[in-house]
């Protein structure tokens, strides 16, 4: 039998305590402004293209943080509260919630508009990164964490909410099981996500530049194995971990206002804007990592693209 080769001995090497200092030893401020100094490290973040990313865990998530993209987060929220008739969530939950969990919370909106709605309860937004802002309601906090990896929160949870995560987990049957788990029986959770690739039902997408960036979309995110076809698979996945009582609602978002619907003519112009202020944060970096193409490639092909996302003669839509 072979034994596993061991690591190299190095004899000798500790790792020395300094020394503290009467102040220092009580701790107290010092952690405080060792915790804003981590903050502070973690908000400037990465820079990429003219573009800022993530600083923690870099290159678990493609789009970026800076502020083009939180105020295009921020209109997409205006998106889906348009969708639901002004409300946060469809699940039935309890007016009487105490423990509420935000996924991939972003610039925490969504948080603080539930914090603020349910002040019984105690919400807290997840996010890798730190860009929440700090005047939040008392029953509202936000951390720096990865709910792609094991959990550790010291309690259970009422409601655990996620939205628009369909790049952002490397195994969502297991994620589904962390929230299953995580639950108080009678919790509930709700995914709110996007399905592509995009769609046209009379084929008007076909041959344009727009319909080749959604093709080349959809390979680039196979080649990093966060494919987005796969928020289809929800449902299925949420109810093999054992929950109940699972309702799955689509909308249609248009990309543009081709619509005749009024209501969904507003949806593609918001909508229209949603993709045009996205596309740049959407493409560069997922395409120089996964195609190898360069920046300057890339944005000589968003150029048509850009046209074809305001071309009204093209059908296409978000599947939600």
């Amino acid at each position: 039998m072979s034994s596993p080769e061991q690591p190299p001995e190095h004899p000798n090497v500790e790792i020395e305590a300094d020394e503290p200092n009467e102040a220092e030893s009580a701790l107290g401020d010092d952690i405080s402004q060792l915790t804003q100094s981590i903050r502070s490290s973690l908000l400037q973040g990465v820079e990429e293209n003219g573009r800022k990313y993530h600083k923690y865990k870099d290159g678990s998530y493609i789009l970026p943080e800076d502020d083009k993209e939180q105020d295009r987060l921020d209109l997409q929220h205006e998106m889906f509260l348009k969708s639901l008739d002004q409300k946060l969530h469809l699940a039935p939950i309890d007016s009487k919630l105490h423990e509420v969990l935000d996924l991939g919370t972003g610039t925490g909106i969504w948080a603080i508009q539930f914090a603020d709605e349910h002040p019984e309860s105690s919400v807290l937004g997840i996010d890798l990164s730190p860009i929440q802002p700090t005047w939040i309601p008392p029953n509202c906090k936000f951390e720096v964490d990865d709910f792609d990896t094991a959990w550790t929160f010291d309690k259970q949870f009422d409601f655990i909410h996620g939205r628009m995560l369909f790049t952002a987990s490397a195994d969502f049957p297991a994620l589904f099981r962390r929230a299953y788990d995580s639950l108080k029986p009678g919790g509930w959770i709700e995914m709110q996500d996007l399905y592509m690739p995009l769609l046209s039902d009379d084929g008007s997408l076909d041959g344009t530049a727009f319909g080749e960036w959604n093709v080349k979309y959809m390979e680039a995110c196979d080649v990093l194995k966060r494919s987005p076809s796969l928020t289809a698979k929800y449902k299925e996945w949420i109810m093999e971990v054992g929950f109940e009582n699972v309702k799955e609602h689509i909308f249609k978002w248009p990309i543009n206002p081709w619509a005749k619907d009024k209501h969904l003519k507003t949806m593609g112009l918001w909508n229209m804007h949603n993709m045009l202020d996205g596309l740049d944060g959407f493409t560069v970096r997922l395409w120089t990592m996964a195609l190898g193409m360069t920046p300057e490639e890339i944005q000589a092909f968003l150029v048509p693209v850009r046209k074809d996302l305001r071309d009204t003669k093209i059908h296409s839509y978000w599947r939600m």
